[in-house]
């Protein structure tokens, strides 16, 4: 099993029985789960999605690790957030990353955690060669991010951001 570990912070592949229970059972595994789930998560965005991630791991098990991952607060034993890895990289190594931390009291600092953590899992043992995400213009917290995350902005789309993060070489 894929997790990555960081000073706070546990970051594991959403598996196909979780995101089944997710849509079907929601209260038992609110009930048995050891890890705490958070009502408002996952996401409008992220619930809209799981279906499609459904099929996808039903069709091919290679896709765990490609899609929702969980970010648990080690020590509370709870779900903050999560990120979405837009499926496999590209032909150039490219891969698609967008995140959604909530309930957390050191969010930003949590979130660098996260996204630095998995940027790093994604370029050595993945070998993706560039990151992407996107922001809108306004958003200030997430420019600071990816500023701070080492990425450049690329693109300017009408209100939308696009960011990048190439691998060192």
């Amino acid at each position: 099993m894929i997790e990555i570990i960081t000073d706070r912070l546990l970051i594991i592949p959403c598996s196909l029985d979780i995101a089944k229970s997710l849509i079907f059972h929601r209260k038992e595994l609110e009930t048995r789960s050891p890890i705490g789930i958070p009502c408002a998560w996952p996401s409008s965005a992220v619930r809209g999605m799981l279906p499609l991630f459904i099929e996808k791991l039903e069709k091919n098990d290679q896709e765990h690790g490609l899609g929702l991952w969980l970010i648990i607060l080690y020590n509370e034993k709870r779900i903050i957030g999560d990120l979405f890895l837009q499926g496999i990289p590209d032909d150039s190594g490219t891969v698609e990353l967008s995140y959604n931390i909530h309930e957390a009291a050191d969010e930003e600092s949590l979130t660098y955690e996260a996204i630095d953590a998995v940027m790093e899992w994604l370029t050595s043992e993945r070998k993706v060669a560039s990151i992407q995400m996107e922001c809108l213009d306004e958003n200030s917290k997430s420019i600071k991010l990816f500023e701070k995350l080492g990425m450049i902005c690329t693109k300017k789309e009408d209100v939308f951001l696009s960011w990048e993060l190439k691998k060192k070489a």
